[in-house]
């Protein structure tokens, strides 16, 4: 038996692979509150008893109190996967100590091609 086969077939040390199903309790379920990477969050509610949550929830709360962040901005202070932050921020929002801000549509905004173009034709015949 040579020297390689003889080595274990996996990691000696999980390393992040095992954080994430951790923090989460195994849950996957990322879009119970359509959350996207780029929808805001405040804090709404510091609890009293705050003995209850985690500490990236506390983390969370934290951070989302003096200004609203995303979610990718969460996950990334955070230092976990965005599936990881949006099932954390889900369950802060279940609990109504988060509030969430969709994105604003950019196709809402973007203005009427019609309009500009008959701005530019009524400049091109000054």
């Amino acid at each position: 038996m040579d020297e390689e086969s003889s080595e274990f077939w996996f990691d000696r040390e999980p390393g992040p692979l095992v954080r994430p199903f951790a923090l989460t309790g195994g849950r996957a379920d990322t879009d119970r509150h359509g959350l996207n990477m780029i929808t805001l969050v405040r804090t709404v509610q510091v609890p009293l008893d705050t003995h209850t949550l985690t500490r990236e929830s506390l983390a969370i709360l934290d951070m989302c109190y003096a200004r609203p962040l995303s979610v990718a901005e969460v996950a990334a202070r955070l230092d976990v996967l965005l599936a990881v932050a949006k099932v954390l921020i889900s369950d802060l929002l279940d609990a109504g100590l988060l509030a969430s801000q969709a994105p604003v549509s950019t196709t809402s905004n973007a203005p009427d091609m019609d309009l500009l173009q008959a701005v530019l034709d009524g400049v091109r015949d000054i």
